[in-house]
């Protein structure tokens, strides 16, 4: 455009379109800035949420490691007693089973993050897979002398699934591993959180089409505002030297990313000193119940038809 052919009119209209221009440009710009900010400020957080966790994973993983070296060193160092051996040999199965429970939240979590995770096809028992694990943290159960009540009715660690009175045997299609997992971590929580002896409520029913299991404690709850963070991977409401319960933060993390694989949904209710309840809710997905192989305990697998329907 020649300037200099135009009116005086249409040079103001011009310059008038061009301020516009430029003003609209440096808007972007700020916005961009801002944005920019804002992902850096994200990432800085990201970055030292990462590093205080690979730091207190350092103690959660080298003190139970620690301590069955040196449990295992006692035993070999000397002729110890059957009440002494079955002491520390409780003592070294309690550690490894802390070590085998986080290194498998951990081994879930890079999964999920690198999205290389994928739900697998099982026949699952839900009244077994909910006592089995019940049964695997039963140590932890009894150190806090806690009841755990499945169903209404409550439960003898150890024992077998019991027949509820008039419920039928809920059997349906899942990921039993990725299930167990997320079962395993709601028991967890609500054993650590819990008031020395409490109570543990555990249910899993069918309601309009789709499966709700539910874990409910009468610990010390929380507070409603802190809901939304305790679903942040690598968070705990709780952290630094005064931090009095166990954990890494990956736990409820875990749980909300394989519901949310599952299309289901994670609903927590508490309060502080109130005890926590947490009830997943899942499609359901109904199987033959003269099915010949299933998963009761999360460690089969049954790989179906490529075309059978998962959730």
């Amino acid at each position: 455009m020649n300037v200099a052919e135009l009116t005086d009119d249409e040079l103001l209209k011009e310059l008038k379109t061009r301020f516009f221009h430029t003003k609209q440009t440096l808007y972007d710009l700020k916005i961009v800035s801002k944005r920019l900010e804002e992902v850096n400020r994200k990432l800085q957080i990201s970055e030292q949420v990462k590093s205080n966790f690979v730091s207190h994973m350092k103690n959660e993983i080298n003190n139970p490691l620690s301590c069955i070296l040196g449990l295992t060193q006692q035993l070999l160092s000397h002729d110890a007693d059957r009440e002494t051996t079955l002491e520390i040999a409780n003592s070294i199965y309690a550690e490894a089973f802390s070590l085998d429970f986080q290194l498998r939240n951990i081994f879930a979590a890079a999964e999920l993050e690198d999205g290389a995770t994928m739900l697998q096809s099982a026949t699952v028992d839900g009244h077994a897979l909910m006592i089995n694990t019940v049964n695997d943290f039963a140590h932890l159960i009894k150190a806090k002398e806690l009841e755990v009540f499945f169903m209404g009715s409550r439960l003898t660690l150890g024992s077998t699934p019991p027949v509820v009175a008039g419920a039928p045997k809920i059997l349906f299609k899942s990921d039993s591993d990725k299930l167990e997992l997320v079962v395993q971590n709601l028991l967890s929580n609500a054993i650590e959180f819990n008031n020395p002896g409490g109570r543990i409520d555990l249910d899993i029913n069918i309601v309009d089409d789709r499966l709700l299991i539910s874990v409910s404690d009468t610990g010390i709850g929380l507070d409603t505002a802190q809901l939304e963070r305790i679903f942040d991977r690598f968070t705990q409401l709780e952290s630094g030297i005064r931090k009095s319960h166990k954990g890494h933060g990956l736990g409820l993390s875990i749980t909300k990313a394989v519901i949310d694989m599952m299309e289901g949904t994670v609903l927590v209710n508490a309060n502080p000193g109130e005890g926590c309840s947490v009830t997943l809710s899942i499609p359901f997905t109904e199987t033959d119940a003269d099915a010949d192989t299933f998963s009761v305990d999360g460690n089969e697998f049954f790989f179906g038809d490529d075309s059978a329907e998962l959730f």
